[in-house]
């Protein structure tokens, strides 16, 4: 079945397209199809597939069925593929994506009260912050208490260790005791059972950066049928649409 004909069964709706109360006619694309258990248990030609770092969709669907079209079947058969970029990313996508969403520096102070003591003494989200020594500055784009940190981007100069950084709103300040890329953050912690924690004694920290990179590493394997099911698997999946 090609992606044309696969969207061919999807029912068609009334859809108010901008909110003027004048309907057109639509493919429901939302709809969410999965295969049912009683089909999962029928179909016993279910095999694994860990995917490359270049393998689009497109390119996995190729080599496993030798049609690019039939990439939706994985959508069907892995719970944790429910939208196009729950594929996992190659891995310079990736680098990219946590340079963006982790952006800036992170200055850790010795103590969480050094950022949050109070709710009147605390630093403010888009404050200004400056270096007693070094004169650098940078803008608070997130409050981290629990780390023990204030992460700043639009940052002017280099903060040194052992200086004392102030925020020109809330005059709040500390002493900087590290200075590290806010992907090399701890993103949370793990005790020796490998559980997750926000409790940092005793407990290993996980970077930003490793946790997305395990985060997308775990979803790489995927569940796919075999080629000599796939009929049976697009007759459920007709049945689901039109129901």
């Amino acid at each position: 079945m090609s992606q044309k004909q696969y969207f061919r069964h999807f029912p068609t709706i009334d859809f108010d397209l901008k909110n003027d109360g004048n309907l057109i006619k639509a493919k429901d694309i939302f709809r969410n199809i999965r295969v049912g258990e009683n089909a999962q248990d029928a179909i016993s030609g279910y095999e694994y597939y860990y995917i490359q770092d270049q393998d689009r969709p497109d390119v996995t669907a190729t080599k496993l069925y030798g049609d690019a079209t039939l990439y939706w079947l994985f959508w069907m058969v892995n719970p944790h593929l429910a939208v196009h970029s729950d594929w996992p990313k190659s891995q310079r996508v990736l680098e990219r994506f946590i340079k963006r969403k982790y952006s800036g520096k992170t200055l850790v102070a010795p103590f969480q009260s050094d950022i949050v003591s109070s709710s009147d003494s605390k630093f403010f989200q888009g404050e200004k912050v400056v270096g007693s020594t070094s004169s650098a500055f940078g803008f608070v784009t997130k409050i981290d208490p629990t780390n023990q940190q204030i992460v700043l981007n639009d940052i002017e100069g280099q903060f040194q260790v052992g200086e004392t950084v102030t925020g020109s709103n809330s005059t709040k300040s500390f002493i900087i005791s590290s200075v590290r890329n806010f992907s090399d953050a701890p993103h949370h912690y793990e005790d020796s059972e490998g559980n997750k924690t926000t409790i940092s004694n005793g407990n290993t920290p996980v970077s930003n950066f490793d946790y997305e990179q395990k985060f997308n590493d775990d979803k790489r394997s995927i569940k796919y049928i075999q080629s000599k099911y796939v009929p049976q698997l697009i007759r459920e999946f007709k049945s689901f649409i039109g129901s």
